[in-house]
């Protein structure tokens, strides 16, 4: 059964834009997170939250990694 995700797009913990959408598994839920990072190329994080029992719960989070010349 599908369930409801919610994902919320940050830069340095300013909501920057959000999404939703049915998917059937929290793995769906965490490609979807990393292709909104690729979407959303001025945020570092991607919140990802579950509506279950009527209240949205906080799965984890992916964040975006910035590679740095040495």
């Amino acid at each position: 059964m599908k369930g409801i995700y919610s994902f919320v797009a940050k830069k340095n913990n300013e909501p920057k834009g959000c999404d939703s959408c049915l998917l059937s598994s929290e793995y769906e839920a965490n490609e979807k997170a990393n292709s909104l990072l690729e979407i959303f190329i001025d945020v570092n994080i991607i919140e990802i939250f579950k509506y279950e029992n009527d209240k949205f719960t906080l799965l984890g989070s992916v964040k975006k990694y910035e590679y740095t010349h040495l």
